[in-house]
């Protein structure tokens, strides 16, 4: 068995407050939240040992209560990795972009491999 040993790809390099760009070039909103891939995680939340509540309550604190998301999908991010996105214009709320979603970072800027409009919300 292989142990995990962090998160890989373009998502190590991305920090709050950077610029996000869809892979059209067009601008999405800017990096509110980084959370790195729990691949060993035992639920959705990741490695927790809080016995108090119920899982489901913790994904209040990183997705929006209003996304729709299913709780498959929020599974899934927790699991890959992923940024979370204060978007703009007709975008405007969070999306969430998949750690393999991410195209590359340059400077200040984070190009993302799919269309704004493919991203969670």
């Amino acid at each position: 068995m292989t142990d995990f040993v962090g998160p890989e790809g373009p998502i190590r390099e991305v920090t709050t407050g950077m610029t996000v760009v869809d892979a059209a070039g067009e601008e999405v909103g800017t990096v509110d939240e980084v959370r790195m891939a729990d691949a060993g995680a035992v639920t959705g939340t990741g490695q927790t040992t809080e016995t108090s509540g119920n899982w489901l309550t913790s994904f209040a604190d990183i997705f929006s209560t209003d996304s729709g998301m299913s709780e498959q999908a929020q599974e899934r991010l927790v699991r890959l990795g992923f940024i979370r996105v204060d978007a703009t214009g007709v975008f405007s709320g969070h999306r969430y972009v998949e750690a393999d979603q991410i195209a590359s970072v340059a400077g200040d800027e984070v190009r993302l491999s799919v269309a704004a409009d493919q991203l969670f919300k």
